[in-house]
């Protein structure tokens, strides 16, 4: 269940009225506070999100409530709220108490929305992937008291295990494309068609299916990025568009230092790397860009192009594969675009 409940700590009412009025639409079950001790009371008997802290407060200033409310609730997310005056105290208690962002005064609405929305988006992610991870840890728990006679029920444990873990990687990348794709469709097509250049590449069955598998989660990182860049009507401003290039890095994050997902981190992260060496976000050149990212960069440029987007109308297939055949060599692959383009004659790469 997604966490909305949200804790004001301030000892001044007029405050805590201000911001609670300026929070109003936005669903929050909203809790406040005039001290850190009345504060701690409260997360210690109420399922608490985010805390949003002022620093200047009489017997227990903003820092330290912050660090005893991290002793008591250390995945509860803290923002601190804070003087212009003093910023430099501020930065230097983020790290005693791990403090996520602050805001100063005055603030201003729209930057008081946006740090509080993506404060629950992490704290909610964090709490997801725990979830997750105790979830896998009890199943292979279970797995490991099963008697070692009984290889059939092992077996059919270990298959329904590894189903899990596959239904909750599709489920990821659909939260993910539902912030500018509520279709679901995109990553359904990147999967069919990155599995088609495989094959025609000639790799393994075995290979082919990882790859395809993993392509839905190239864009896992659009998660942290905000709806207001990804659903712009326009282009994008210097600031956001630096935004929306670290989709990239915060997939690869997303994604862990499992074995199991290197492939998936691979795309996640290179995945708009060009052949040139003018991609982003790490401007490697040729081969240096992971094979399974070049393969899918190929299959998602095509999908972009071909279907309709906020920002965009969809361009016809013919004149998409004409644009795309003038960057063979600098945006792309060549050898990996030549199989598309053969898959593309061949008349198997229409949407099924």
């Amino acid at each position: 269940m997604i966490n909305r409940t949200l804790l004001i700590v301030d000892d001044e009412p007029n405050i805590i009225h201000s911001l609670s009025r300026q929070l109003r639409r936005e669903n929050y079950n909203i809790l406040s506070a005039y001290s850190g001790m009345a504060a701690l009371d409260l997360l210690a008997n109420n399922d608490i999100g985010v805390i949003l802290s002022d620093q200047m407060m009489p017997e227990m200033d903003g820092v330290t409530f912050l660090e005893a409310a991290k002793e008591k609730k250390p995945d509860t997310v803290r923002l601190m709220l804070t003087g212009q005056s003093s910023i430099e105290n501020t930065m230097a208690a983020v790290n005693r108490s791990q403090v996520f962002e602050y805001l100063t005064k005055p603030w201003s609405a729209d930057t008081l929305r946006g740090t509080i929305a993506r404060a629950f988006e992490h704290y909610n992610l964090v709490r997801e992937n725990k979830r997750l991870h105790q979830l896998t840890l009890d199943q292979n728990e279970q797995l490991k008291r099963l008697n070692e006679n009984l290889e059939s029920l092992v077996h059919d444990r270990t298959l329904q295990l590894e189903e899990a873990v596959q239904e909750g990687v599709v489920m990821l990348a659909l939260a993910a494309e539902a912030k500018d794709d509520d279709t679901g469709n995109h990553i359904n097509r990147i999967s069919s068609l990155t599995g088609k250049i495989c094959r025609g590449l000639g790799l393994s069955s075995e290979d082919a299916d990882k790859i395809s598998f993993f392509s839905v989660m190239h864009d896992i990182g659009k998660i942290h990025i905000p709806d207001r860049i990804l659903n712009n009507q326009g282009p994008l401003s210097p600031e956001d568009w630096a935004v929306m290039k670290t989709h990239t890095t915060e997939g690869e994050k997303i994604l862990g230092h499992k074995p199991y997902y290197q492939i998936a981190r691979e795309i996640a992260r290179s995945h708009h790397e060009r052949w040139d060496g003018t991609g982003y976000p790490d401007g490697l050149e040729g081969r240096e860009i992971p094979l399974p990212a070049r393969i899918v960069s190929v299959a998602d440029v095509y999908d972009a192009l071909t279907h309709r987007r906020s920002y965009k109308p969809a361009i016809p297939k013919e004149k998409s594969i004409a644009m795309m055949r003038k960057f063979s060599g600098s945006s792309f692959d060549p050898d990996i675009l030549e199989v598309f383009l053969d898959i593309f004659d061949s008349g198997d790469g229409d949407d099924k």
